[in-house]
């Protein structure tokens, strides 16, 4: 039998472990991928801590919403997709810590693009254009964003900006020149946040990418909740906020044309490091401790 990470319980990083499991079958539309890389994102942390619970476990749940590798098997109604094509893909069902994922959307892997960093891109790249869209941003519009510096925050700068919105990147000092070189104008967490941003002209949305508590702030900021959306902060509801979820429709076409823009050496993603796919509870503890800041991906 295949193996995965698998997490029964919500808890510390050591719920997490490696057993074996059943060998998945593609359904209608999907495709079986033998794994080469999985992404580790911030909200398989919040799942797997019990932070974030819209994501109900089962008696084996396999985290990872991003992943790459080669085409295993296809299922019914495949068309254009075969073995041995090399692919990234986003698990909107997760599953992508394992030796074998199943995928409803996924991207042709063009030959420049490594392993690493195939699987880095989906769910962060998805997350960026659709949360985009929901706030429906529009050119002259400005925007703050919360967690600039990460991988959503990286590219959601870059997509905003390429649309000719102006950025408010909400960053730590060591982020600083990289949400200027994106474009972005970079302001600083903390008690003069608000007022930063007020200082600069205000600002008519407001994306967290980041989900650590600056809901109150940036309703303020916005003049109300209606533009704005967290991916991660479990408080959204209190504030009358979006939380904003992987869905097919959320952004349909985004792997597509970050995978283009990728491979033509048009995007810029966070730093990466690769580690064993088993040492994925070594991970999660740290990018809980802070001791990391690159992404990291899951190899096998």
């Amino acid at each position: 039998m295949p193996g995965a990470v698998v997490l029964s319980e919500f808890g510390p990083p050591e719920v997490l472990r490696w057993a074996e499991v059943p060998l998945p079958e593609p359904a209608k539309g999907q495709i079986r991928i033998k794994v080469k890389a999985a992404g580790v994102g911030p909200t398989d942390l919040a799942i797997r801590s019990g932070h974030l619970k819209a994501f109900p476990l089962g008696p084996d749940t396999v985290l990872g919403f991003e992943a790459a590798g080669t085409v295993d098997a296809v299922g019914p109604g495949v068309e254009g997709t075969a073995v041995g094509d090399e692919v990234a893909a986003l698990l909107f069902g997760l599953g992508g810590y394992a030796q074998y994922a199943l995928a409803s959307i996924w991207t042709r892997k063009p030959a420049p693009v490594s392993w690493v960093d195939a699987a880095a891109l989906p769910s962060s790249a998805e997350a960026a254009a659709g949360v985009l869209r929901q706030l429906d941003v529009r050119p002259g519009e400005t925007l703050l964003l919360f967690g600039g510096g990460g991988s959503v925050g990286v590219i959601a700068t870059q997509l905003a900006v390429a649309q000719g919105v102006k950025v408010l990147s909400a960053v730590g000092a060591r982020d600083d020149e990289l949400a200027a070189r994106l474009g972005a104008t970079p302001v600083r967490y903390g008690p003069g946040l608000v007022e930063e941003v007020r200082r600069s002209g205000g600002v008519q949305a407001v994306f967290d990418a980041a989900g650590k508590g600056v809901l109150a702030d940036a309703v303020s900021l916005a003049g109300g909740p209606e533009r704005v959306v967290t991916l991660s902060d479990p408080a959204a509801a209190d504030f009358g906020v979006v939380l904003s979820q992987p869905s097919p429709d959320r952004a349909p076409g985004a792997l597509d044309e970050a995978m283009r823009m990728l491979a033509e050496g048009r995007l810029t993603m966070r730093e990466r490091m690769a580690m064993p796919m088993a040492q994925a509870a070594q991970a999660h503890r740290l990018l809980e401790s802070g001791e990391v800041h690159k992404r990291i991906i899951l190899t096998l």
